[in-house]
């Protein structure tokens, strides 16, 4: 389940992983086709599953929202950063997490379990190794208050998603209006 970015916040993320990219570290960065929201990650399903989802998503009643793409981190911090990701601005997460949260209830029970709490982010790069990881994490440490810009969340995606050599390959098998 996701949430895309449009034009120049995506514009504006694909810049910051240029500047990612220069501190040199080992680090895979997404492909800007494949930058969003992640809302709910199902992993294998079957037609069966996923056509359930579809189902369970259509009767929501879910409200849209305009929110800042703001700030950078890294999970599981700054001094390990493993994943590189943008977030949302403080104020606006809770435009987002109701959304999220009726998703992930409305979902339980078909793909993965993920007992985490929900954290608006859209993953930017993922670290391969420990190379130049200080410099990296210093740079992200600079970027937590950067603003990317405003998005209006219109439409919610369940995405399938292929994985090759070259990375995952998504295609969206429903899309949900959001009012």
């Amino acid at each position: 389940m996701a949430l895309e970015v449009p034009g120049q916040v995506l514009d504006s993320l694909i810049r910051f992983q240029a500047e990612l990219r220069a501190t040199g570290a080992d680090m895979k960065l997404v492909e800007r086709e494949n930058l969003h929201f992640t809302v709910k990650f199902l992993g294998e399903i079957s037609e069966m599953q996923a056509a359930e989802a579809g189902s369970r998503l259509g009767s929501l009643s879910l409200n849209g929202a305009q929110v800042e793409v703001k700030g950078a981190g890294a999970f599981p911090s700054t001094n390990r950063p493993r994943v590189v990701w943008a977030g949302v601005s403080p104020e606006h997460e809770a435009l987002v997490a109701p959304v999220a949260e009726q998703v992930i209830r409305s979902l339980e029970g078909i793909g993965e379990r993920d007992d985490r709490p929900f954290r608006a982010h859209i993953t930017l790069a993922r670290v391969r190794s420990g190379r130049n990881a200080r410099q990296l994490g210093e740079f992200i440490r600079r970027n937590q208050e950067r603003s990317f810009g405003m998005v209006r969340f219109a439409e919610l995606k369940l995405k399938s998603s292929v994985l090759t050599p070259s990375g995952p390959i998504y295609r969206d098998v429903g899309v949900y209006g959001l009012s």
